[in-house]
């Protein structure tokens, strides 16, 4: 089945609505969106994020013949191309040491995305999401699944992104988050995770966040990863595996990359 195409917006917390109907999968749904720069050059491999995806070549199109579910793309001046799946999962198969949270731990919905650099400049993927956000530094545990969800505009979103500290709110520290460089050409790949049924998950009250529950028969979801182009400023993580940490910041103009809504699979 051929995807289908949308062109979308990219920026923070904007609600994106698809241009025809979307098409409800048995098992997954595939969603692409892209951001074109100066310049594409060639693709390099995938680098699995934080060691929890596979390796896959980078694609530079923007509009891949998946075979199923339905596909979308955006163009600005970001030069980033993101495409993401999302399927019934968890707990993992042979997983040992659960905490009681995450995919390991408990079924839910499992989105595998791959980030790629389409421009000419290094970026910074904030893909690595601490269970909460306020430390200084990256927890050398962090789930690199985890990602933040909640409800924009009656859709499931599954983000990696930063929030702005809330009124009044000042830290001895600037918190962090975990992430990726990214070289132009080369992507990353990862894993996001949202119970089933889905549930408010977002930092706390020091943070502005949205604060509305989720609806569990919401029927549709997106996914989103801030991307910038402060890469100079992320430092070494004790993470490893090429993880790096940077200061968190709310997304700014078009940093927040976000699939277009379909409906969210059913096992």
């Amino acid at each position: 089945m051929k995807p289908l195409t949308h062109h979308v917006p990219r920026g923070p917390f904007h609600p994106i609505r698809p241009s025809r109907a979307l098409v409800a999968l048995a098992l997954g749904s595939v969603l692409v969106t892209s951001a074109c720069g100066q310049g594409t050059p060639s693709p390099g491999g995938a680098t699995p994020a934080g060691g929890d995806g596979s390796s896959a070549p980078a694609s530079g199109a923007a509009d891949t013949d998946t075979g199923a579910g339905a596909g979308g793309e955006t163009v600005t001046p970001g030069g980033v191309h993101l495409e993401a799946t999302m399927a019934p999962g968890g707990p993992e198969v042979g997983a040992t040491g659960a905490t009681g949270a995450g995919i390991a731990a408990s079924p839910g919905l499992v989105v595998d995305y791959t980030v790629t650099n389409t421009g000419t400049k290094p970026v910074l993927a904030y893909d690595v999401v601490p269970a909460d956000l306020g430390s200084a530094t990256l927890p050398a545990d962090v789930d690199a699944k985890h990602a933040w969800v909640y409800e924009e505009s009656g859709v499931l979103r599954l983000s990696k992104q930063g929030f702005a500290p809330g009124p009044n709110v000042r830290f001895a520290a600037a918190p962090v988050m975990g992430g990726h460089t990214i070289a132009p050409g080369a992507s990353i790949t990862g894993k996001a995770y949202a119970v089933s049924p889905p549930t408010l998950d977002v930092p706390g009250d020091s943070f502005e966040a949205p604060r509305t529950p989720v609806d569990p028969a919401v029927k549709q979801w997106q996914f989103c990863v801030q991307v910038s182009d402060r890469a100079g400023q992320a430092r070494p993580s004790a993470v490893g595996g090429g993880v790096v940490e940077a200061a968190s910041t709310a997304p700014q103009g078009d940093e927040l990359v976000c699939t277009p809504p379909s409906t969210i699979p059913v096992a």
